[in-house]
């Protein structure tokens, strides 16, 4: 019989918590929380938000340590990337790398966590998420002032994502404060986007034209940036949260597409009156820990542990589990054979002499070898140092002159309202990083970058939102 899981999330207005399996729910409950508590999605009263929660788990008589939980998807940053095929040993720093490459923030303020999502003969793809150290850290000390174990974690929309019953859908989710949509395409998430709502109550359809402006904009970034294969007009929409209260929402959520949004249905069974939806993310927590059968399963194929490796327990390695019962085998075993290194130590001691004095004739024979092989070391290695050094500088030169060369054509045309705060230049590639006023300004500016002529390519990787009139950006442009 499958065991167990409980689950817990945290959001800013309130705590939930289920338990399940992954073929049945069996409980879960609510407790809503003050304001201020927890704000973006960071815990902020940690020791008031831990009474809120083991007075829940108390009320529903939940009694475990083990937790599956998750972080909000508010800043976090998604990516996947292609690396050449690598060692295993030599892939985690490969993709720290990477991630300091192409990330706009410094690494130093975030926690990693990837994986492998596909290996070829050359290539290995990799799925990347980055989320703040503060949020995480956080979320970790309230849950251990609880008394509990948090010993998996997820990210909010990779836990939507994994309740999606198709390998290619949008789900969208909406909460009181923030608005989720993930483009799952090949049971991949593809495209993460998370939108913060107005804190003050809105009316129903004012919620819905956000909703729907946003699902329009995310439909059209992923379609611009994957122009050989968009996204189909029939692709299902999933909606979960508040939205599914709203029998009209799909119909006016639909936009342009020819598929109609629909309520993202729970792949695990109920036998009393609940609202699913509202637990969705709960429901892909235990989809986490205790996975559909195979035959059954469609879900999102990313299924990482974003609990920091600074959290993780120390394992034990097989050493030190063998360690002490094998010091006193040992102890046992060596008994009679040190009885024989005693007898046989004084016949050691004139021998011993013997071999010091032909030792320290041989070790002066040596030395003059030594010395003879250091200089010639020294000699070989400032030849080689010098044939570097002319290596390197002619690829100084050559790059100076790629990069004199595509410096004018990507700053052209910039203003007060489209500007560049970082751009990574490689011989063959350019990743330029800035602010915008607005979206069509940065699609405008990557096309006059593509009508220069001077890039082979020119890609919109990603464009976040960043506050009210303002978009982070990011652009590769390939020779």
């Amino acid at each position: 019989m499958a065991s167990n899981v409980t689950t817990l999330y945290i959001d800013d207005t309130s705590i939930r918590v289920l338990v399940a399996t992954s073929r049945e729910i069996k409980k879960w409950a609510e407790m809503p929380l003050q304001a201020g508590m927890v704000k973006d999605g960071v815990i902020i009263e940690e020791s008031e938000v831990a009474s809120k929660i083991k007075e829940l788990l108390k009320n529903e008589k939940v009694n475990t340590r083990k937790i599956v939980t998750c972080l909000s998807g508010r800043h976090c940053l998604a990516r996947l990337i292609t690396l050449p095929r690598l060692p295993k040993s030599l892939l985690a720093e490969a993709v720290r790398r990477e991630a300091e490459r192409l990330l706009p923030v410094p690494l130093e303020q975030l926690y990693l966590s990837w994986q492998v999502v596909h290996s070829g003969a050359e290539e290995t793809q990799i799925f990347l998420i980055a989320f703040p150290r503060n949020a995480s850290d956080a979320l970790t000390k309230t849950l251990t002032q609880a008394g509990l174990d948090p010993y998996l974690i997820d990210v909010k929309p990779l836990a939507l994502a994994r309740v999606v019953g198709k390998p290619t859908a949008i789900v969208v989710d909406v909460q009181p404060t923030e608005l989720d949509i993930v483009v799952v395409v090949d049971r991949i998430p593809q495209l993460i986007r998370n939108v913060p709502l107005p804190s003050e109550r809105q009316s129903q359809q004012k919620i819905l034209a956000v909703v729907k402006e946003e699902l329009d904009r995310t439909i059209k970034f992923y379609n611009s940036s994957h122009e050989e294969q968009p996204l189909d007009p029939n692709v299902p929409i999933l909606i979960s949260g508040n939205l599914v209260k709203d029998s009209e929402s799909g119909a006016t959520l639909v936009g342009g597409l020819k598929s109609f949004a629909e309520p993202l249905p729970s792949p695990i069974k109920y036998h009393r009156a609940a609202p699913p939806s509202h637990y969705m993310v709960n429901i892909g927590l235990v989809l986490k820990e205790s996975p559909l059968p195979k035959k059954k399963a469609s879900g999102s194929l990313v299924n990482l542990n974003a609990l920091p490796q600074v959290y993780m327990p120390k394992s034990r390695s097989l050493t030190q589990i063998i360690f002490v019962p094998g010091v006193i085998i040992a102890v046992s075993l060596l008994a009679y054979p040190i009885m024989l290194v005693q007898s046989a130590a004084a016949d050691t001691a004139s021998l011993q002499t013997q071999l010091d004095v032909t030792n320290k004739r041989y070790a002066q024979t040596q030395t003059q070898k030594k010395v003879i092989t250091e200089l010639k070391g020294k000699v070989d290695s400032i030849e080689s140092a010098g044939e570097t050094y002319t290596r390197a500088l002619e690829r100084f030169e050559q790059q100076h002159e790629i990069v004199n060369n595509d410096l004018p054509t990507a700053t052209s045309g910039l203003s007060s309202s489209l500007e560049l705060s970082n751009m990574a230049h490689t011989t063959s590639r350019l990743v330029i990083s800035g602010v915008a006023s607005d979206e069509t300004l940065i699609l405008g500016y990557a096309e006059r970058l593509r009508d220069s002529e001077r890039f082979a390519q020119v890609i919109v990787t990603s464009i976040e939102k960043a506050a009210e009139e303002r978009y982070n950006f990011t652009l590769t442009l390939t020779k």
